[in-house]
Order: C-alpha cells, then structure tokens, then sequence
C-alpha cells in the first residue's frame, strides 16, 4: 500500500490541514483544508478549548472529504527558544551477518543524545548529518549494509516542554494521535529543497500573519532558527490606523488592491470603503501602497538582519514564501531589497496551490525523508482503512452488508 501521511500546520490566523498518497517520490493530496484559527496567538495555544474545537471541526470537513476518519497527524510547533546541539554516538553491531538494520539506527540516535537534553527542553528529533559505518563516512542510509561499528554525527533539536505538552494535549483532546512533531522552519526546507540548493547554505524567510520565520540551512540541515514578531497583521493595522477603516477592511485593502511596490501602481484605481466613522472614503491604489510598502520593506529588511545573526556562513541562496508573497508586485521590491537572485517560492502541488500550504506540505516530505533514513515506510491508516479510501465502492458494499444484518435483525424481531 502506498503511505498515507495526513499533516495539521497550526497558524495564528489559519489553520491548515493536508492529507497526501505518497507515490513515486511526489505527493498526491487527498484532501487539503483551511479554517479560520481559534484559541491561538503568535502560532502558540493559549485557549486550549478554543484550539481543540476548531481542530475537530476542521478535521471533520477532512474525514467527510475522505469518506474515512483519520486518527493520526503530524503537527508543527513554532521556532520559539529551539536549541540546536551537535552530538555524536557509536554503538557495535550485534548481528552475526553484521547487517545493520532500524533498530541499530534507532538506538545509535539515542546514543548520541542520552543525558544532552537541557532541562525543562523536550527532544524533538535528531537531524543526522553523516552516519559513519566502521570508520567510513558519507553513510546517508545506513539500515541494510554492513558494518561492525555504527557512528553518528548530527544535530539534537529540542524545544521548550509547554510547547511540545501544550500541542499533544489539544490534539489528544481532538481525538487525535501525534505521530511527530515538526519545527516550521524544518518543513519549510522540505517544501521547497531542490537538486540546486541541498548542498549549499542558505536561507528561507516565511512571511506569515502574525510573525516571520527565519531559518538557516547547512547542506539540508536545519542549523538555527527564529521567529520575529511581525507580519501581515502589522501590514494591516498600518492601513486600519492611516484610513480609519476596520481591520477586516484593511486585510481586503492590502490582499485584493495594494501593491507591494508603488512603482507598479495604477494611479486612477479606487476603491471605495466605509470608515470607522460611518462614512464612505475613497483611496487610490498609490496611497494604500505606500503604506503596504513601507511595512513590507521593514520586515525584510529585519529579516535580513536576522540571517547575519543566525550564521556566519556566507549565504547562497535565499528562498522567501508564505501568505505576504501572494501581494501584487512582491518580487519587485524584494528584487530591491535582496537582488534577482532570491527565489520567491510558491506552491504548485495539484490540490493546494497556495503559498500557506508551504509548511503542512513541508512536514509530510520532511516526515516520509525521517522514515527513509531510519529505513522504514510508515501510513496514518491500515491496509483495510487504505483499501476502503482508495476503492470506496468496497466500503459500500460492507456498509450496504451491514445494514441488511441490521434490517433482518430488526424484522425477524418484530415478526416475533
């Protein structure tokens, strides 16, 4: 059967939910959703009731879209207060045959990070940067080959316990069981790696509602990452204050008539809205502009500044996605900004084209690369749940078998 990965990005403003066949290295989504996110500030729960509830109810449009209820998700925390150690652990090969296999992967990764977790941090996972058979580097996948001695070098990723406790509540709450837990910067990486970049060192700004996340990448390895306190909503209280309009007026103003740049304006548009006052203004696109820009400017430019205090490395590439890249004219003031080098990422998966899907997509790619290495293959359903989403007609007829019990049932009680 072909794994089934299901995956829930938890944002301040949306919540999203992916559920994807993984097949001939791509994914193929099954069911994608987004609904409006409760419970939640700056990507971190702070009503716990709130959050559970609106997890249900997405993950009930999810299961009806299915046809089948999916149990177990992948689930991301914010890159708040991550702490990043380079560990190292052996272990010998017990097998006769000296054949290497998942379990010596598994405990070797223990190995290399017993007694190294800080206090009041969770581990969160263990990213390998080279696993080392009998003295021999350059060992990406160790499981099936030979050896006598397994060594690994890698990076220890552990983040505070609230955040990791705080999320597992909520969703068992929701009826839901947590397979892994994914930093947003990591997924972010898988998303959008290619053949061009996994060997260098680089960068990937993701410009969300409430912050921006700013993570480094070292030849595919997530190496540090930070989240700034700013985003779309900064953008749109902007507007909200200049104008005088409501916020869900200005979010309108700023997707749907704003331009990143106000050299690509159109003088004559307008756009008529009510203010706070009652009365209808009229603005122009180069005013509205203005002050979308001027954010927008701010927060790159802090973004920038934040990659210089994240790495020494020299920078060669940088990859910028997420919701404020949708913006009209965006690539040409990050082309002012950065230079014509950056790339502007967006999403064009068949069934969640759009850029806030970046990080719940990420997550099943990073999650099915983890389960590679460690040499296993891992699905959210059973053969027989599988079978049932891929041939429904089979469900049918054991719902149709079920029924005609139950009809009999009841009738041969009513004939007695």
């Amino acid at each position: 059967m072909k794994p089934i990965i299901a995956s829930i990005d938890i944002g301040t403003d949306t919540t999203k939910f992916i559920v994807g066949e993984y097949y001939n290295n791509k994914i193929n989504i099954l069911a994608s959703h987004t609904i409006k996110s409760k419970g939640i500030r700056k990507g971190l729960i702070v009503d716990p009731n709130l959050a559970t509830n609106m997890i249900k109810d997405g993950m009930k449009v999810i299961n009806s879209k299915l046809g089948i209820n999916v149990k177990k998700v992948l689930v991301n925390i914010p890159s708040y207060n991550v702490n990043f150690m380079l560990v190292t652990g052996s272990l010998d090969i017990k097998n006769e045959d000296g054949l290497i296999t998942t379990d010596d992967v598994n405990r070797v990764i223990k190995n290399s990070v017993y007694g190294k977790i800080p206090d009041e941090y969770e581990l969160l996972t263990v990213v390998p940067i080279d696993f080392i058979i009998d003295g021999n580097k350059g060992n990406s996948k160790p499981v099936g080959k030979n050896g006598q001695k397994l060594e690994i070098k890698g990076i220890m990723v552990s983040v505070p316990k609230k955040s990791v406790y705080s999320v597992l509540n909520v969703m068992e709450e929701a009826g839901l069981d947590v397979v892994d837990i994914i930093l947003s910067g990591m997924a972010d990486y898988f998303e959008i790696k290619n053949d061009n970049i996994k060997n260098k060192v680089g960068a990937i700004i993701n410009l969300g509602h409430d912050t921006t996340t700013v993570s480094v990448i070292n030849h595919g390895k997530l190496m540090n990452t930070e989240v700034l306190q700013m985003g779309g909503i900064n953008i749109e209280k902007d507007i909200a204050y200049v104008f005088g309009v409501s916020v869900f007026d200005a979010r309108t103003l700023k997707e749907k008539f704003a331009s990143s740049h106000k050299r690509f304006c159109q003088l004559n548009d307008v756009y008529e809205v009510k203010n706070t006052l009652g009365d209808f203004v009229k603005l122009n696109q180069l005013e509205v502009s203005e002050v979308v820009m001027s954010r927008l400017s701010e927060i790159l430019e802090l973004s920038r500044k934040q990659i210089l205090l994240l790495t020494k490395h020299e920078i060669n590439y940088l990859v910028i996605t997420g919701g404020l890249t949708e913006i009209k004219s965006f690539k040409n003031l990050v082309y002012e900004i950065f230079d014509k080098n950056v790339i502007i990422y967006s999403v064009n998966t068949l069934g969640a084209r759009d850029n806030k899907y970046v990080t719940a997509l990420g997550m099943i790619k990073y999650f099915i690369d983890k389960m590679e290495t460690r040499g296993r293959t891992y699905s959210m359903l059973s053969d027989i749940e599988t079978s049932e989403l891929t041939n429904p007609r089979e469900k049918e007829k054991k719902d149709n078998a079920i029924s005609k019990i139950f009809t009999n049932f009841i009738g041969n009680k009513e004939e007695k």
